[in-house]
Formats: C-alpha cells, sequence, structure tokens
C-alpha cells in the first residue's frame, strides 16, 4: 500500500471517529457537566475547524491524476457552476432547516446573552426542499466533494470517505431525531427521502410544482 494512502485514510478515519464520539450522549453529557449546555455548539464547531485544518495540513497527494477538465472542455464550466451552486445551496438549505448560525453554536450564546430561548434544535420541518428531503445541506456537501473538475487519486479518496461518513452521520442525525421527537418524524420518514429523492418523493414535487402554477 502507497504511504499516502494510509496517511490519507488514517486522517479521515480520524475525524469521523472524534466527531462521533464527540457526539454520544455521554460526551455530551460530560461537556455539559462541566460547562454550560449553551456553549457546546460553539465549541464544537471551534474543534471541528482546528481538527480539518490538522487533516489537511498533513494530509499527502498522491500525485496521480484521474482526470483534469480543462477550461476549454465544455465540461469545465458545468463542472464549475455545478460546485459553485452546491455551496450556495448547501447554506440556502438553512433557510428552511436549523439555521447556520444555530448550527455553528452563535445563536445559542446569542440568545443566552438576551436571557431568550434558542428554539430546539430537532424539531420536524416542512418548508420549501425540507417537504422532500430531510437533510439537505448534507446532500449538497456530498455533490461539493465529487464536482470538482480535477480529480486525483487522493481527492477520490476524500469523496469517498466523506459521502459515507456523511451518509453514517446522517442516518445517525436522523435517528436521533426518530428517539427525540417520536411518531411525528416517524411520519415525516414516511413522506421523505434522507438525502436523495426517490420516485415517490420526485411524483410529489412536481405534483406540488404542477398544482402552485395552477
Amino acid at each position: 500500500m502507497s504511504n499516502w494512502i494510509l496517511v490519507d485514510f488514517l486522517i479521515c478515519v480520524a475525524y469521523g471517529v472524534q466527531h462521533t464520539i464527540l457526539t454520544t450522549k455521554t460526551a455530551v453529557k460530560i461537556y455539559n457537566y462541566i460547562l454550560p449546555a449553551y456553549t457546546w455548539n460553539m465549541v464544537y464547531s471551534i474543534f471541528s475547524v482546528i481538527t480539518l485544518g490538522l487533516g489537511f495540513k498533513f494530509w499527502e497527494k498522491s500525485g496521480v491524476t484521474i482526470f483534469n477538465i480543462t477550461s476549454e472542455n465544455p465540461l469545465f464550466h458545468l463542472f464549475v457552476v455545478s460546485l459553485s451552486l452546491s455551496l450556495f445551496f448547501f447554506f440556502f438549505c438553512f433557510k428552511y432547516t436549523t439555521s447556520f448560525y444555530q448550527w455553528i453554536g452563535v445563536k445559542q450564546i446569542a440568545m443566552r446573552i438576551k436571557n431568550k430561548k434558542s428554539p430546539e434544535y430537532y424539531r420536524v420541518r416542512k418548508e420549501g426542499i425540507k417537504k422532500y428531503i430531510r437533510f439537505p445541506h448534507h446532500t449538497c456537501l456530498i455533490f461539493f466533494f465529487w464536482l470538482h473538475p480535477v480529480m486525483t487519486e487522493d481527492t477520490l479518496l476524500l469523496a469517498i470517505m466523506a459521502t459515507a461518513y456523511l451518509y453514517l452521520g446522517t442516518w445517525h442525525q436522523d435517528n436521533r431525531g426518530k428517539s427525540l421527537i417520536g411518531e411525528e418524524w416517524i411520519r415525516y420518514q414516511e413522506n421523505t427521502n434522507l438525502l436523495l429523492p426517490g420516485v415517490k418523493v420526485l411524483k410529489r414535487f412536481f405534483s406540488d410544482l404542477k398544482s402552485s402554477r395552477g
């Protein structure tokens, strides 16, 4: 096995493991015993940024290019536009879900300063894209890893590992929503898809689109 594969694979696994451990009920309970609960998301976000930075610092390049779509190729512009849209819609989807500021923990601290209660992190939302996909911002992140016009062996490994982790993490988050909310979340699951729309959801989407046009 080439050295870069081992190093990069371990970096991906290490990030996934620490991310998973830190979000367990036990870890959160220990944190809340030591520090105020409303600071959890902010501290966790800072820790995630630091570990991501360390991961990319020690990331090793394979030196092998799988494909390189240059600007002379029309596909290059398609990839760049699609990549930009995936990032744009990642932030846009927060309009219909937990706000970005609540996601990174800023809102919880701001609301605490104002002596106000923060909105519940887990709750059923059925507006916009959330009527069809339960975790649309995770979907956007998956596309973001695959839509680069240059793909090397090490970035392919990153895309595969990131996709696997995003799916497993989303599945875990979905189960947590079910355990916290119960029957309402189960009914929500029955009418939506986790990350990508299925045939049933697509039919409903086009039916809703047709109805909105009169």
